[in-house]
């Protein structure tokens, strides 16, 4: 049988027990002791937990130092200077400078190393850079050496990123640039142009021309979820047609694969909707009200209301 007793302010805790109830109570030990040693083993697990968050830190840069050091010692490791690229990238740093120094140490025929190619595919986004240019005028040898898709991927990226600096902002370098994309003989002139073009048919509102465009520019930029999110917005805007709703709608799924974006959230559930796929279309529409809510946006929070009431 235990009995117990606190003492305040100083929460002094105080156990004691006996066997039955003819005995007196004892105490076992001090009990205040005790305390104190449970408060000090609690302290210590929080400043551990503490110290195990600044350590990641320091690890990281810790790591970054140690990749710095050895492209200083030598800028021409390309091994080296992919990790400190990838590391660079991974804490939201700038890499200019790196791969500025790291080209100067490789001549321009050894671009189409594979060393050379991954670094360009993956961390080279500007434009104007010689090895952009150099892979422009060089096509076809990276397309023996590499995927086609890849090299023509990394190349319509680059230029539709180029061209959203322009397009329905100053249109006339916006269309000197198509031109000079069209009059170097870029095979994917076509693809590029057709990104921009799409949003023209929309305004015009020719649902089967758009459709054939937006099958066309799933199957070139498979991961641009912003255009995927921005195609399915326009579909639900011209389109009737379900089995082609259908098509967009598969698409669609991968701008909500992380659902953080209330208005491809909310899109995704109207497609599935209009679909018929009453279930996904609940789901992500509980997903849409949700993130709503949370954002205490009130222009959101009675879209999804509306969607509520559609889908249930």
């Amino acid at each position: 049988m235990l009995k117990g007793r606190v003492k305040s302010p100083f929460c002094q805790v105080k156990v004691l027990y006996r066997r039955n109830e003819n005995e007196p109570y004892n105490e076992p030990y001090n009990t205040k002791m005790m305390f104190k040693f449970l408060l000090t083993i609690g302290l210590f697990l929080c400043s551990v937990a503490g110290m195990e968050g600044r350590c990641g830190s320091m690890t990281a840069a810790n790591k970054l130092d140690d990749l710095l050091k050895q492209f200083e010692a030598n800028p021409a490791d390309a091994s080296n200077t992919m990790q400190l690229l990838k590391e660079l990238k991974l804490q939201g740093k700038p890499n200019d400078v790196y791969l500025q120094r790291y080209f100067q140490t490789q001549n321009e025929a050894d671009y189409v190393k594979a060393h050379n190619w991954s670094i360009i595919r993956d961390y080279i986004e500007d434009v104007n850079a010689p090895q952009i240019k150099y892979v422009l005028d060089n096509q076809s040898k990276f397309i023996q050496n590499f995927s086609r898709d890849d090299v023509f991927q990394k190349l319509d990226n680059i230029f539709v990123g180029h061209l959203e600096k322009y397009y329905g902002k100053d249109q006339t370098r916006y269309g000197q640039y198509l031109e000079y994309l069209k009059s170097s003989g870029y095979e994917h002139y076509d693809v590029v142009s057709d990104y921009f073009y799409i949003k023209q048919l929309r305004a015009e509102r020719k649902s089967e021309d758009y459709f054939y465009k937006a099958r066309k520019l799933f199957r070139y930029f498979p991961e641009n979820r912003q255009m995927i999110k921005e195609i399915t917005d326009g579909a639900l805007e011209i389109m009737n047609d379900v089995s082609r709703l259908k098509v967009i709608q598969l698409w669609a799924g991968k701008t909500v694969e992380v659902p953080k974006d209330f208005e491809a959230v909310y899109n995704y559930a109207l497609i599935s909707e209009k679909c018929g796929f009453r279930d996904i279309a609940k789901k992500y529409a509980s997903v849409a009200n949700n993130l709503a809510i949370q954002a205490k946006d009130k222009t959101w929070q009675e879209k999804a209301q509306g969607l509520l009431k559609i889908v249930f």
